[in-house]
C-alpha cells in the first residue's frame, strides 16, 4: 500500500500492523525535526501491563498542560490504533492514550473488543481511569479538558463511560457508535442534567451499520439529558476517514479548548443541526 492522497480516507478493516509504516507524514518525521531532548510522537510509550499506548505531540512541552484525548479502538483492534488517528487528528496538540479492551478475540492476543456486561464495562472504567492517572503522573496534562473518543463499539464505550463520570470529562466523541442503554446507563440523571455534556456524534450515511430512525432515538436519549450535542455525517461508507479526524480536532479546540462548552450555558437545549461535512 502506497502513500495516499491528503484527503484519503482511512480503513481499518485489513492489517493493522502495517498502517503506520506505509504513511509519508511517518517518513517525514526525522531526528532533523525535533529539538534535542524532545520525545519522537512515534515511539511507543507503554503504559502498566501494556495495556494502554500513548502519543506524545511534536515537540512537547513539559511546561504546557496538554488537553489529554483517550482513544478506544473499535473491535478486533488494540490500544495501539491511537498511534494511527492522532497524526490525523493532531500531531501538536494533545498527549493522547490509547486505553485496550478488556476481551481478546485471538489466542495470540492482539486483538480484543468492547462487551457490555456488567462487569466488562466495569472494566473497561477502571482502565480508563488508570489510563488517566498514569498520563497525569508521567506526562503534563490538564485535567479539566480530558475527552473520550472511540470508534464505532469504542465510541459507544467512550459514551458509556463519560455518562457514567460526566463531570471527569470535558467531553465525549463517537464515531460510528450509537448511544448507550441498558446496564444503568442513565442512571445519575441529575448530575448528566446538570453537566450538559458536549458530545460529538459522527456518521457516515452509506455506512451499513447507520439508520435513521435510531439516530433520532439516541438524539431523544440526548436531550432527555441536556447535552450540548453536535451531530456530523459524511457521505462516505465509513466514518473512519481523514475528514471525519480532522473535525474532532476542531471540534475540540473550539468546544473545550476555548472554553465555550461550559456548563453555565443558559441554554437549555444546545444542539447544532445535523449536517454535511465538506468531504
Amino acid at each position: 500500500m502506497g502513500p495516499p492522497e491528503e484527503e484519503s480516507g482511512l480503513n481499518f478493516a485489513g492489517n493493522s500492523d502495517s498502517f503506520l509504516q506505509d504513511y509519508s507524514w511517518h517518513d517525514s518525521v526525522s531526528d532533523a525535526n525535533l529539538v534535542d531532548g524532545f520525545p519522537n510522537p512515534f515511539d511507543q510509550f507503554k503504559g502498566v501491563g501494556a495495556r494502554t499506548a500513548f502519543f506524545l505531540p511534536l515537540h512537547y512541552e513539559a511546561n504546557y498542560a496538554y488537553p489529554l484525548l483517550i482513544w478506544l479502538h473499535n473491535d478486533g483492534f488494540n490500544e495501539n490504533q491511537i498511534t494511527q488517528v492522532m497524526p490525523h487528528i493532531s500531531l501538536r496538540n494533545y498527549v493522547g492514550v490509547g486505553v485496550r479492551a478488556s476481551c481478546a478475540t485471538d489466542s495470540s492476543g492482539h486483538r480484543y473488543e468492547w462487551r457490555t456486561r456488567p462487569g466488562a464495562i466495569q472494566t473497561a472504567y477502571e482502565n480508563v481511569m488508570q489510563a488517566i492517572d498514569e498520563a497525569s503522573e508521567r506526562f503534563s496534562v490538564n485535567a479539566s479538558r480530558i475527552v473520550l473518543a472511540g470508534y464505532q463499539s469504542g465510541g459507544a464505550m467512550a459514551m458509556r463511560i463519560a455518562l457514567r463520570d460526566p463531570k471527569r470529562f470535558a467531553g465525549v466523541v463517537s464515531l460510528g457508535g450509537r448511544m448507550p442503554s441498558g446496564c444503568r446507563a442513565l442512571s445519575n440523571l441529575s448530575d448528566l442534567r446538570e453537566r450538559r455534556l458536549p458530545m460529538l456524534w459522527q456518521w457516515a450515511t452509506e455506512n451499513s451499520l447507520f439508520d435513521s430512525s435510531e439516530l433520532d432515538e439516541d438524539m431523544r436519549r440526548a436531550m432527555m439529558i441536556r447535552a450540548q450535542l453536535e451531530i456530523r455525517q459524511y457521505c462516505d461508507d465509513d466514518e473512519m476517514n481523514t475528514v471525519a479526524l480532522a473535525d474532532i480536532n476542531q471540534w475540540i479546540m473550539d468546544k473545550v479548548v476555548s472554553g465555550t462548552s461550559g456548563s453555565s450555558s443558559s441554554d437549555r437545549w444546545a444542539s447544532s443541526p445535523t449536517q454535511f461535512s465538506s468531504n
